[in-house]
């Protein structure tokens, strides 16, 4: 019994120490593990602070180029608002005046009582000459002859060529009604005279009159030459009324009768 409490006795100590190194190693296993996670955790912390430095780095940057943008287009905006005069070199265009509707209509009635004066007083009309030929040549020239009759004429197609030319030459610058009274009256009243002459119309000034805005005074000169190559001036004066924009209601020109230009004309027939 001694010996077997010897022998335990004996075996004691190895065991505790063993027993010792046992444990030892569990804590430096435990030690060592708890260093790994720790390295591991320090370095994820890295890796994720260097991705937030990145990304706070990038917005950042952004953010500098879209203020700089900013500055760069508001500074061109307020340079482009100080005047519209482009400098040299520069695409920048110039912005037209606007134009105001009241003098847009002006314009255009100026415009339409030049062309009538002109178009009436640039002759002879050789084109309007040679229909009007045309009709009284094809004309039966009855004075029996019945409505019915009349209106056939008027059917023809030469009569019809003369009306297309003269709605051709002076209905775009008159209202329905106005166009009816001066085909009747004044149209080609001049031009149509034929002969070895010309004349033109000049220096013509058109005022809007303070009696209203559609009443308008003119006066021009006509430049006349006779056959022979002697030329004279003839001075007129007249009044139109312009109801729409651009669009004659009435127009009327006085020539002197005994030694106007109408007389000349007549005389040299």
């Amino acid at each position: 019994m001694k010996k077997t409490d010897d022998f335990i006795t004996s075996l004691d100590g190895p065991l505790k120490q063993l027993d010792q190194d046992m444990v030892w190693n569990e804590e430096r296993k435990l030690k060592l593990r708890y260093q790994v996670m720790a390295n591991l955790d320090k370095q994820e912390s890295k890796i994720r602070f260097s991705r937030g430095f990145k990304a706070a780095s990038s917005l950042m940057l952004s953010m500098i180029i879209l203020i700089a943008g900013y500055l760069f287009i508001s500074q061109n905006i307020g340079n482009d608002g100080d005047g519209n005069t482009a400098e040299p070199g520069n695409n920048t265009e110039t912005i037209p005046p606007v134009i105001e509707p009241e003098e847009s209509a002006d314009v255009k009635n100026r415009e339409a009582i030049q062309a009538v004066i002109e178009e009436e007083f640039n002759g002879p009309d050789e084109k309007y000459i040679e229909l009007w030929d045309a009709v009284v040549a094809t004309d039966p020239s009855d004075p029996d002859m019945s409505q019915e009759e009349y209106d056939a004429t008027l059917e023809r197609p030469e009569y019809q060529s003369l009306m297309n030319y003269m709605e051709e030459t002076y209905a775009p610058y008159f209202t329905e009604n106005g166009y009816e009274n001066f085909k009747n009256t004044l149209a080609f009243r001049y031009t149509i005279h034929d002969g070895e002459h010309e004349f033109t119309a000049s220096d013509i000034e058109i005022t809007q009159s303070d009696n209203g805005e559609t009443l308008y005074n003119f006066t021009f000169q006509v430049d006349y030459t006779d056959e022979n190559g002697a030329s004279s001036q003839f001075d007129f004066e007249g009044s139109a009324i312009v109801p729409e924009e651009g669009k004659i209601g009435q127009i009327e020109y006085m020539d002197d009768l005994e030694d106007g230009l109408l007389q000349v004309l007549d005389n040299n027939e």
